[in-house]
């Protein structure tokens, strides 16, 4: 019997990673859950393997190339095989320019963008014998439209958009498809803060059409389809969930 698809995804172990692996593993398939805390990368792979999938447990830290190359490796030595790589750990440094320096700039990128890329290139070979390959990486519309106070996350995000161009362009002819997912404002770890004051939310909210911000599920069930055999013609795309943001600025 064929064994089922693969989707390795970091960041999995909570927020919008874990709202991705639920819906990945309602649509059947496998999950290697990839991240650095592994009490909570515990729980999404039980809430994983209580909707009858298979799923893993791999702590791997952003900070660290080599760990997250060794993190695909020990993916498909668990689950023989890697369909989807969904690229989603990354992290917001509060602060202005004057504030960050080089070294920590660099830290960022390491995180948000280069790990995305060590990750994919490591994938490759795996990916290029899959029936159904394909990479997701996790952008911004802070990529698009910058944001106050995070200079190394807009760069990154807008470079993550670069990204995915590139390896969809280099991999077409193997058949891997390449795409960025770009949410607006979501409820999340990383905007917590930010939305729990509130003329911080206000003023978030009259910039959004919708007048709310999104919910890690909505992502999720995004990137699910972006992922399906259903939309096998996309790739080098930038898809944006802002409720309206970007068309509003």
């Amino acid at each position: 019997m064929e064994s089922r698809p693969v989707a390795l995804v970091t960041g999995a172990s909570r927020n919008i990673g874990r709202a991705v692996a639920l819906e990945l593993a309602r649509d059947g398939i496998d999950i290697a859950c990839v991240g650095r805390d592994l009490p909570m990368l515990e729980e999404t792979a039980r809430a994983v393997r209580a909707l009858g999938m298979s799923a893993s447990v791999i702590v791997a830290d952003a900070k660290s190339s080599a760990s997250m190359e060794s993190a695909v490796d020990a993916a498909v030595a668990k689950h023989g095989r890697l369909d989807i790589v969904i690229n989603n750990a990354g992290m917001l440094r509060d602060g202005l320019p004057k504030d960050i320096d080089a070294d920590m700039f660099a830290q960022d990128m390491q995180v948000n963008l280069v790990a995305q890329y060590a990750v994919a290139r490591r994938a490759y070979p795996y990916l290029k014998v899959s029936p159904r390959p394909v990479v997701v990486n996790m952008g911004s519309v802070a990529g698009q439209a910058a944001f106050p106070r995070c200079v190394s996350y807009v760069t990154s995000k807008a470079a993550i958009e670069g990204l995915t161009r590139a390896l969809a362009l280099d991999w077409a002819r193997d058949k891997i498809r390449v795409l960025c997912m770009a949410p607006g404002y979501v409820e999340s770890d990383i905007s917590k803060d930010i939305l729990s004051n509130e003329a911080s939310r206000d003023w978030i909210l009259k910039r959004i059409p919708l007048r709310r911000v999104a919910k890690p599920e909505e992502v999720a069930v995004f990137v699910a389809f972006l992922v399906s055999p259903r939309v096998s013609f996309a790739t080098g795309e930038v898809y944006y969930l802002d409720g309206g943001q970007r068309m509003a600025i």
